[in-house]
């Protein structure tokens, strides 16, 4: 059996079989950081998968209908959030915000899904908690 990744000469690598499933997680994974983070996704990524996955039509552009992201200040990620100003810029980092001219600017998005886990994390905590 060959190993999934084989070293074939210098600057080539030939990757079969979970090799390739964990490149194209890896790309997928590293394209929405970007995307989280404000910036474009990348052209040698987008390439990257498309040849590893087998996707050779260039017609399709990962992203191109996405809307501009919409990026809050903490003060606005606390007001959603219901929590402090203080604890918004804590959770800053996590929630892929970006520090811009000593303030942290946070996609808009990103609070939501975060208020949303924490809101089914509630809820699902409430149906297992024994009264």
């Amino acid at each position: 059996m060959t190993p999934p990744v084989q070293r074939l000469a210098p600057g080539v690598v030939l990757l079969t079989g979970d090799a390739v499933d964990a490149l194209a997680y890896a790309v997928a994974v590293t394209q929405r950081a970007r995307q989280r983070n404000g910036l474009p996704p990348s052209s040698a990524l987008t390439a990257l998968a498309m040849a590893a996955t087998g996707y050779a039509d260039n017609n399709i552009q990962p992203n191109e209908h996405d809307e501009p992201h919409d990026l809050i200040t903490t003060e606005e990620a606390a007001n959603m959030l219901g929590c402090s100003n203080r604890q918004a810029r804590r959770l800053a980092p996590q929630l892929g915000g970006q520090l811009t001219g000593g303030r942290w600017l946070l996609d808009r998005r990103a609070v939501t899904e975060h208020l949303e886990g924490k809101q089914l994390q509630n809820f699902t905590q409430g149906l297992f908690t024994t009264n």
